[in-house]
């Protein structure tokens, strides 16, 4: 009846638990009106382990600049969407959100691929999500208004649908993907980018964006919903894509940048506010000395970030709201961040308002982030230090844990941490409202000598004396009950009805989706089959119905989602030693 996790194992891909920061409460987070009373679902200023993950081993984690969603994959390829549901964004249709905790998992199979097939990448767009499998086929849901699913526009897709692409004709595969506002990129096996969506300001890298003349004298733009190969690209092998709110960045084999889209403030790193409809080549990262190359590139809503092959972290653009790097003085081009200069950068993250970048600082782990208006507590700080930072800050918060993943959302942000006594020693969202008094199993006391042990998920308790078999010592690193380790199990809680009905289970691959989306009358059993808690607002005494709405959930919308070139940028705004008892 014990168990504990203390490293990862060797054939294994590296996870963490899910750590996150900031705002909670998903459908109404940049909203400015109708905010919710403090502690209903509360903003969070404190890192907080997910408690629903607690037991899940977490590989990567998605979300993006523009999100109130997000995506993790676990070790068995299996997906956990939470956040912001409005839109079909996580494929179930008339769902305000998804709570985080209970968020839902959808295997491949439940979306008609076949057994064994993995989820390997994931992004998210505004409104709309992106599964990538490791069949090489990429999955899609949410708003599909300018076709950026996919799919032949409509409002939006739901549930999840395949997207058919040229690369199916070549037996190439679709290993990335990534989002902006309205429009998506995928990377296939080969090195070749396609993207689908609008083409308002070169977001497809197409070479135009149709801008043409309706009636009143309206204009309008082209939207491609059957994914385009993006030009300027045939000679080179692009290993990895990032999109911000409306540009991208693609990063070839031999370190080079290229990018297209929005050039408002500057954000394409090439000194002018030109809209880029072809990619083109970013000079700071073109020189003939490989050092200086890039080795990854990140997108936010109106900056763009390389790390170098150095470890360098570099920025583009407007990231602040004031003085150097604002909108009246934004970074024309490429500049390394002096303040951490020092730091050997290994993995970063552009969201809403902050700017965050993980690595080794004089042999030692640091998380490092900066941002102003983080108003939702997003740099994690605490209750007793700033919400907001001008320059990069050494997150202390931060500092006894082993991160390797840092995914900064529009409100919220989301970390990957290898298990440790730091991590241990996180409180956990959202709080248990009642923990036990005494051992789960004999209800009593049995004095100092055998006092419980605390399930890092539930806080059971337990003696050691009562579970089964017994235990002669505490065990190291973490430990959970049997109950909370069953709730990672692969065949815990099948996906919701809705995806078995669309695509049946371990069925034929799923049909392109047409149309308006299906509407399902059946919204019990939806929720029979989620993960618990998922669509339920938490402490709310019964589950919400699919389709039931919320409090005020018809509002104006927020100058943070602006449609114009400005944008539709968000402007405003270790080694694990013994295992504690109770009460250390």
């Amino acid at each position: 009846m014990a168990s504990s996790s203390v490293a990862n194992e060797s054939n294994t891909p590296k996870w963490g638990r899910v750590v996150l920061s900031g705002g909670t409460d998903w459908p109404k987070l940049g909203r400015k009106s109708d905010r919710v009373s403090p502690g209903e679902h509360p903003d969070l200023t404190y890192p907080h382990l997910l408690r629903s993950l607690r037991t899940v081993k977490v590989v990567s984690i998605h979300t993006s600049s523009h999100s109130d969603h997000a995506v993790a994959i676990d070790i068995h390829g299996f997906a956990h969407l939470w956040g912001r549901a409005s839109n079909s964004a996580l494929g179930l249709p008339t769902t305000a959100a998804i709570w985080e905790d209970g968020p839902l998992k959808i295997r491949p199979i439940d979306l008609g691929a076949e057994q064994g097939v993995k989820f390997v990448h994931a992004a998210t767009g505004r409104s709309h999500t992106l599964l990538v499998s490791s069949d090489g086929n990429v999955w899609t849901a949410g708003s599909n208004s300018s076709g950026q699913c996919g799919h032949d526009p409509c409002p939006e897709v739901s549930p999840f649908k395949l997207v058919e692409g040229d690369w199916l004709k070549t037996n190439d595969s679709v290993i990335q993907a990534s989002a902006g506002n309205t429009f998506s990129l995928v990377l296939t096996a080969s090195g070749k980018v396609y993207a689908f969506g609008s083409g308002e300001k070169g977001q497809l890298g197409n070479g135009r964006t149709g801008e043409h003349i309706i009636t009143s004298g309206r204009a309008v733009f082209d939207t491609e919903n059957i994914p385009l190969l993006v030009k300027g690209l045939t000679d080179r092998k692009i290993v990895q894509i990032a999109s911000g709110l409306q540009h991208s960045l693609v990063l070839d084999s031999e370190g080079y940048v290229l990018v297209f889209g929005c050039a408002g403030y500057c954000r394409l790193g090439l000194g002018d506010q030109k809209d880029v409809l072809i990619p083109k080549l970013v000079p700071a990262f073109s020189g003939e000395r490989e050092a200086q190359r890039a080795a990854a590139v990140f997108g936010g809503p109106t900056a763009s970030a390389v790390i170098d092959r150095g470890g360098m972290f570099w920025l583009a653009g407007k990231w602040k709201i004031s003085g150097d790097g604002s909108a009246g003085q934004p970074w024309t081009t490429f500049r390394y961040v002096h303040d951490i200069s020092a730091m050997e950068c290994s993995n970063a993250g552009l969201g809403g308002v902050t700017l965050w970048a993980v690595g080794m600082n004089d042999g030692k782990p640091m998380t490092v982030a900066w941002g102003q208006n983080a108003v939702n507590g997003e740099l994690g700080q605490g209750d007793d230090k700033p919400k907001s930072a001008t320059k990069p800050t050494p997150i202390e918060t931060l500092a006894e844990l082993d991160i390797f993943r840092v995914a900064p959302g529009a409100h919220t942000v989301y970390f990957l941490a290898a298990p440790n006594d730091g991590l241990s020693d996180l409180p956990a969202h959202p709080e248990v409202q009642t923990p036990p008094a005494h051992c789960l199993v004999c209800n009593a006391e049995k004095g100092a000598d055998d006092s419980p042990l605390e399930c890092e998920k539930c806080e059971g308790l337990y003696h050691l004396s009562c579970l089964n078999p017994p235990l002669s010592e505490i065990p190291l690193g973490e430990w959970f009950c049997d109950r909370c380790l069953s709730h990672a199990s692969p065949d815990y809680l099948p996906a919701p009805s809705v995806f078995q009905e669309a695509h049946g289970a371990g069925g034929e691959p799923a049909k392109r989706g047409r149309g308006r989306p299906r509407k399902y009358a059946d919204h019990t059993s939806h929720m029979m089959y989620m993960s618990e808690g998922a669509g339920t607002p938490m402490n709310s005494g019964g589950p919400m119905e699919l389709g039931t709405p919320i409090a005020g959930e018809k509002r104006d919308r927020s100058p943070d989602y602006d449609d114009d070139d400005a944008g539709s940028d968000y402007d405003v705004r270790a080694a694990t030693t013994s295992k504690r008892r109770r009460g250390d």
